[in-house]
């Protein structure tokens, strides 16, 4: 066997090695979550009168850089914009493997097809609102404008919902 010919299997082995890899698995872990109540079990939050609002990122056991941009951005963007929100508990902020199995039903719940940031609305302890923000995939390159679209989502969800 020639020297080209080598390389090219070599190649094409290290290709199918990191497919294999991401496949199974690798990639960045995943930080561990606790299990979330169904959406439809949501705590009432003592001393909302009007409800609360969690911001969910859902995300799988495999972690690509543009997921965990995603993320990353969204979590900035409510911790800038709502701090003091957060604090009070008006609004929560939660990441939420769905391959777990405790956390598989909100694949049906919210539609999840991919990682997904979604806005709910509770009331009296219960879920009466949510809304996917799918413009997150095609924002992500953008930080300001990411940013923007978060917060002013949130801001009119929660004008939408009374809370």
């Amino acid at each position: 066997m020639n020297a080209k010919k080598i390389v090219t299997i070599l190649l094409v082995l290290f290709a199918a090695a990191g497919i294999v890899y991401a496949v199974i698995g690798g990639g960045a872990p995943a930080k561990e979550t606790a299990p979330v109540a169904p959406a439809a079990e949501v705590k009432k939050e003592a001393g909302i009168p009007g409800g609360s609002l969690t911001v969910y990122y859902f995300h799988t056991s495999f972690r690509c850089h543009s997921c965990l941009t995603i993320e990353r951005l969204t979590r900035e963007a409510v911790n800038e914009q709502f701090a003091a929100e957060l604090k009070s508990g008006a609004i929560r902020w939660s990441m939420v493997n769905y391959e777990e199995p405790a956390n598989e039903h909100f694949i049906d719940d919210y539609k999840l097809y991919t990682k997904q940031v979604i806005l709910s609305a509770a009331k009296g302890g219960k879920e009466v609102k949510w809304k996917n923000l799918d413009e997150v995939w095609d924002l992500k390159r953008d930080e300001m404008r990411f940013k923007l679209y978060i917060a002013d989502e949130i801001k009119k969800f929660r004008a939408e919902n009374g809370l």
